[in-house]
């Protein structure tokens, strides 16, 4: 008889795999909502903005790249997976779409209990280390950075000579 002892603290999920530069990230597949290509009008908007347009909506988006501080450049194609929590969305910018897949996951130790973003870790059947992310976390952060961008526009607009109209947006 061989016996298996699993501490409690593992758990298994449904989750999809996404890529920037050479890390890999999970993202809990019951919180991703879409994925689209990043076009070149997305990426002036989510420059100046921090947002997108989806569909008529203002989307708050939120490069991986620069959140991380990752130094390597961009692929040439970029995608985004909008992801929901609750009635909120966000758009995550990636370089990679890996698929679907079940994995265990790890909380992370208590030194990296203040770590936002992230809610635990992996280990890939490549044995790379991947970390899952905390969209809830990324949700509200993407939200704060919009609601900073429009207190930024509104001001701008304040103090402009044309002020001739105003386009206001609800932020979910």
């Amino acid at each position: 008889t061989i016996y298996l002892r699993l501490p409690l603290t593992l758990a298994i999920i449904d989750g999809f795999l996404i890529g920037v530069g050479d890390a890999q990230y999970v993202v809990p597949l019951d919180m991703v909502a879409e994925c689209r290509e990043f076009t070149d009008s997305d990426a002036e908007l989510a420059m100046t903005k921090n947002c997108i347009n989806l569909r008529g909506t203002a989307l708050p988006c939120v490069h991986l790249r620069n959140y991380f501080g990752r130094s390597d450049p961009p692929t040439r194609r970029q995608n985004i997976v909008v992801v929901r929590f609750g009635a909120r969305k966000a758009g995550l910018i990636v370089d990679h779409l890996m698929g679907q897949l079940q994995t265990v996951i790890k909380p992370l130790s208590p030194i990296f209990g203040n770590v936002r973003g992230v809610s635990g870790s992996t280990i890939l059947g490549s044995g790379k280390v991947a970390l899952i992310l905390d969209i809830p976390s990324l949700v509200q952060y993407a939200g704060e950075r919009e609601i900073s961008q429009l207190s930024l526009s509104h001001n701008n607009w304040l103090d402009s000579k044309d002020n001739k109209s105003i386009i206001l947006r609800t932020v979910h």
